[in-house]
């Protein structure tokens, strides 16, 4: 059974896919905030883990993240907001 925090982690990048396929749809006005928001969740991209493999040592699934599940639960609200910004704009263009 997965933990409240895995299942927030597992929004946050399905959100962040949604926003990243977009990406070039984003208005300058969202850029910052776009920008901002990929920096804090870049920890959980699956790429990050390669980053820190080191050949020959079994690998561990290792987050560095060390936020509360409430400061996922923000994450994932400001990543909601975003993604709907963004839908909005795409409509009205």
């Amino acid at each position: 059974m997965p933990t409240d925090a895995q299942v927030l982690i597992g929004k946050v990048l399905q959100i962040k896919d949604k926003i990243y396929a977009k990406r070039h749809s984003i208005p300058t006005d969202l850029q910052n905030e776009w920008s901002a928001l990929d920096k804090k969740t870049a920890c959980f991209e699956s790429d990050a883990l390669f980053h820190m493999a080191v050949k020959g040592k079994q690998m561990n699934k290792t987050i560095n993240y060390s936020g509360s599940v409430n400061d996922l639960s923000q994450l994932v609200s400001r990543l909601k907001k975003l993604n709907k910004k963004v839908n909005i704009t795409q409509i009205n263009h």
